[in-house]
């Protein structure tokens, strides 16, 4: 704005010399001379100021569009946050049709190897049958799968190569009443392997309520603490549950029962001392080292009686003779 008044200014001086010059009179002085000297001086202060003032108003203007410039960003960025921020609805129907493809492809892959469940819930199996205190069936994505408990033994009950063993009924008739019908969960054990030699999955089995049912059926004297060849996962703990089954007289380790030993509940019906066949008498061989052949074995430990030759108690005397 100023620099338009000293325009105004310069050209009103151009115009008071030219009329000066040409007639003193009408700028009342009287001098030629002295019109020359005011108004060019007043010309050049115009030009000096005009000169001064310019540059300012045009970084003036500059400025102001610059900040015109960042005011119009500001606000584009902050829109564009402002859309970015909205949330997306969500398709309803589509989510829901994911989750159910989910779940579907979970339930059918076959989870074998769980965490012991007393943190989050693990996987429920059904229980098909109870053949005895530690051998069961589990169906596992429709199939019927039998399980060789691990660091367990129960005495003999179903096996009709060998007599039913002392508190072998009670035992099946424990796991009976816990696991029929009922669901458990599963865990296996690396160190363990995932069968056996008779192809049953190796597993500790858990109740719905997080209890080791393995654990269990040691610490109250249903079974006893079986190491096969290597240490397992809880071979301390079913040792010290052995132990306190031994101290507290619990079940099979009560002296009005089995006493802790692996014996037949009723007498047998041939003598040990006096039975005899090709194989020799009874009480003449006790050990695998003995045996010669897996029918010699078997004949000791089934007429015999001599259990030391199926130390793992599943029917199989001297697998070293057997194994095949």
């Amino acid at each position: 704005m100023i620099e338009y008044i000293f325009f105004l200014i310069f050209f009103a001086s151009i115009i008071g010399l030219m009329a000066g010059l040409i007639k003193p009179s009408l700028v009342k002085i009287k001098s030629r001379k002295m019109v020359s000297l005011i108004f060019i001086g007043l010309a050049f202060i115009s030009l000096f100021i005009i000169s001064f003032t310019a540059p300012a108003a045009s970084n003036e203007q500059s400025n102001d569009k610059q900040i015109n410039q960042q005011t119009e960003a500001i606000s584009e960025t902050s829109e564009s946050t402002q859309n970015q921020e909205q949330p997306v609805k969500p398709n309803e129907n589509t989510n829901s049709q994911q989750t159910a493809q989910v779940a579907s492809n979970n339930d059918s892959k076959v989870i074998e190897s769980l965490p012991e469940a007393t943190g989050n819930k693990a996987i429920l199996y059904s229980v098909v049958k109870v053949v005895d205190g530690d051998t069961i069936d589990v169906s596992i994505n429709g199939e019927t799968k039998r399980l060789r408990l691990i660091g367990i033994n129960t005495p003999e009950s179903v096996d009709p190569r060998t007599p039913v063993e002392c508190f072998g009924k009670e035992a099946s008739d424990k796991a009976k009443s816990l696991l029929t019908g009922k669901k458990v969960s599963l865990e296996a054990d690396s160190t363990q392997g995932e069968l056996d030699k008779y192809s049953r999955l190796l597993r500790y089995v858990f109740l719905e309520d997080g209890t080791n049912f393995n654990l269990y059926m040691i610490k109250e004297g249903y079974a006893y603490e079986y190491t096969y060849s290597t240490a397992y996962k809880y071979q301390k703990e079913f040792k010290e549950a052995q132990t306190y089954a031994k101290t507290n007289n619990k079940g099979l380790w009560s002296p009005t029962t089995c006493n802790g030993e692996l014996k037949s509940a009723e007498p047998q019906t041939t003598s040990t001392s006096s039975s005899t066949s090709s194989f020799g008498s009874c009480g003449t061989k006790t050990t695998c080292s003995q045996m010669t052949t897996c029918e010699e074995a078997k004949y000791f430990l089934n007429n015999c009686g001599v259990k030391k030759l199926d130390r793992d108690s599943d029917g199989t005397p001297c697998e070293s003779l057997c194994s095949d």
